[in-house]
């Protein structure tokens, strides 16, 4: 036994390192890229909305001053451990509830905050009530009940997508207008197949469930009635682009948007069943962006870009203020999206906690319910260091070659270990500056 002492932190330090360490080790099951996995924080009200009625098998319910305790210490160890360590996983993301344009846990709104000027990079989710919860950077997880929930996830209850089918808006849109069809009835008739092919794939799915061929749904660990069957959309701004609109916070783009939502949304709720639950997405569309860009453009449809957005913005645009792309992500635009997208604030240089507080009550009161803010992390190549700043050369032994980590659009990684598409897509990013930063 070793006579070593260590305080009770570093007893739960070392357990953190532990398991961040090993699940971010490659698997030969993932072609050996680590698993993807995340966790959520949740201020004191959204944990007792979710727990409050919960309780373990010995009669005992989650200590709230426990669970705030730990959540803070993990949140605060592991930006401080991506320092020494390009660490991509967890995922992390923060569920606060809010009211009446303001976080109701100000204690939790406030850290989130300070979390975000100390340099932490994390995804922020806000809702006027629990009854969703985010996931990744993009689903939308309807909480039914209080049944189980592992804290070490998405949050959800064994919830999630079990089959993403996506919609490619700019070519569908594009072709029929091409072929003086109306576009929306064309669109119907899409959306309305994709359905059909969700629901054959479900059939499929429940066959293997019947042979016990799905461990761990067998295991409890998900549910498949909890399950979505998730349409994606990719080219929606690029669809927009092509019919003449600008990409700003107005009406016209506003409908167009509504519409296009609006026409999934209605068949997402005409074919749900008591098997069966749809949502709508837009996909984070790592590799799909990237390919729906290069058919396009082989076939002659008009494509702006290499790389088609995961946004309601144009990713190079350096007009919009912070406001127009919070208002941009706002209700509005994301009302009928009820898979969730992320807008992702890229940012020159971070900002101080009373800067990003007031961020989040521009969020609230736009109903921009998640986002994160993206501040390139500088990586030296030459001695490692990592620095939380965007810099242009290391603050350490002071060469000029540097890498950069940043998200390609969930998770962060270096810009050199991105595609060749995504690294040109990433070069042609904007980073707002000061002149952008008025609310």
């Amino acid at each position: 036994m070793s006579l070593k002492q260590r305080t009770i932190d570093k007893i739960i330090t070392d357990f953190f390192e532990q398991i961040v360490y090993s699940l971010n080790q490659p698997t030969g099951a993932r072609n050996y890229q680590a698993v993807f996995w995340n966790i959520s924080y949740y201020d004191k009200f959204y944990f007792e909305s979710l727990f409050d009625s919960f309780y373990f098998p010995d009669g005992s319910q989650p200590d709230w001053d426990g669970v705030s305790w730990l959540q803070k210490r993990f949140m605060t160890w592991f930006n401080q451990e991506r320092t020494k360590a390009v660490l991509t996983f967890p995922v992390e993301t923060m569920a606060l509830l809010s009211e009446n344009g303001e976080c109701r846990d100000t204690e939790w709104a406030d850290f989130a905050a300070q979390m975000y000027a100390d340099g932490h990079s994390f995804f922020t989710y806000m809702s006027d009530n629990a009854d969703s919860l985010s996931s990744c950077c993009r689903l939308r997880n309807e909480i039914q009940d209080n049944g189980f929930s592992y804290t070490l996830g998405a949050g959800g209850v064994s919830t999630g997508s079990k089959s993403v089918l996506t919609i490619n808006l700019n070519r569908c849109i594009q072709y029929a207008v091409n072929k003086n069809l109306d576009y929306k009835e064309y669109l119907s008739h899409i959306i309305d197949l994709c359905h059909k092919v969700q629901l054959a794939y479900n059939e499929n799915l429940k066959d293997l469930l019947k042979h016990h061929m799905l461990p761990l749904f067998d295991a409890g660990y998900i549910n498949i009635d909890r399950q979505y069957l998730t349409i994606g959309i990719n080219g929606l701004v690029e669809a927009a682009e092509f019919m003449g609109l600008n990409i700003t916070p107005n009406d016209e783009y506003k409908e167009f948007v509504q519409t296009i939502l609006g026409l999934i949304e209605t068949y997402n709720k005409q074919y749900r069943t008591k098997e069966a639950m749809f949502n709508c997405e837009m996909i984070p569309a790592e590799n799909v962006g990237v390919k729906h860009a290069k058919w396009d453009k082989a076939d002659g449809y008009f494509v702006p870009r290499d790389c088609y957005n995961s946004y309601f913005y144009r990713v190079e645009d350096n007009s919009l203020t912070i406001l127009d792309k919070f208002r941009l992500h706002g209700a509005p635009y994301i009302e009928h999206l009820t898979g969730g997208s992320a807008l992702h604030m890229n940012l020159d240089e971070h900002l101080s906690q009373a800067q990003y507080r007031q961020l989040m009550r521009v969020a609230a009161e736009e109903g921009c319910n998640y986002f994160t803010f993206n501040i390139p992390n500088t990586v030296c190549n030459e001695c490692g260091h990592i620095d939380k700043r965007n810099l242009k050369e290391c603050p350490h032994c002071h060469s000029e070659n540097v890498d950069y980590l940043t998200r390609v659009i969930g998770y962060m990684k270096r810009v050199s270990n991105f595609s060749a598409a995504r690294q040109t897509e990433a070069g042609k990013r904007y980073y707002a500056t000061k002149e952008k930063y008025t609310v």
